[in-house]
């Protein structure tokens, strides 16, 4: 039996630490209440599995809500290590103070750190440019980790900054599982933007 590298070992006692919900997650209905641009909106949400769908909402504000849930709800989708970043060859390539540094060979040239085994910084390079996500603090629930703070940092192809993106997840559990109840994204770019979505009445559809 051959042994794995220990940078696939290292990755992948890190991203299971992640709290995923179960393949077969039913969704959830929710009241949504929605600030944008200034001003507080309210409709509902509903989600099939891991598809949001956003009610009652001015045209364009449901789709900035649906992008935001279907982000919290796509990254609590369980992949098999094996099937996401663990098909790739990969290596350690640095160690300090941000954690030890793994360098994949995948389509978007991703490093990740990884610090106290949780993942602390992912950097993904795009045709149009770069971001890196700092994963700054986590949420524990049981022996499982979710993020609770994190910056969203985007660069051009030349290497300059295009903004930054301050993330604040909440959760609550809903009958066996944990879900997202608040996003709050402060958005530095020419000027400062706020977007807060908070699910009230959440329930786990039958």
């Amino acid at each position: 039996m051959t042994e794995a590298p220990p940078a696939w070992v290292f990755l992948k006692r890190a991203r299971e630490r992640v709290y995923t919900l179960p393949p077969d997650f039913p969704g959830f209905r929710a009241r949504l209440n929605l600030y944008l641009d200034g001003a507080w909106y309210v409709g509902a949400v509903e989600a099939e599995g891991f598809v949001p769908r956003v009610l009652h909402l001015p045209e364009g504000m449901g789709s900035r809500a649906e992008r935001e849930l279907a982000s919290l709800l796509g990254h609590r989708r369980p992949i098999p290590f094996e099937e996401g970043e663990g098909r790739y060859p990969m290596r350690l390539f640095a160690e300090g103070p941000l954690g030890t540094g793994i360098a994949l060979e995948d389509p978007f040239g991703s490093r990740i750190w990884v610090k106290e085994g949780r993942l602390g910084l992912i950097e993904r390079h795009l045709p149009e440019g770069s971001f890196r996500i700092h994963l700054e603090t986590w949420r524990e629930v049981g022996e499982k980790l979710l993020p609770h703070r994190f910056l969203l940092v985007h660069r051009d192809l030349g290497g300059r900054l295009l903004k930054v993106e301050r993330f604040r997840d909440e959760y609550a559990q809903v009958g066996p599982y944990w879900l997202p109840v608040e996003r709050e994204v402060v958005v530095e770019k020419e000027g400062l933007g706020v977007l807060v979505l908070r699910l009230e009445e959440v329930e786990v559809k039958g």
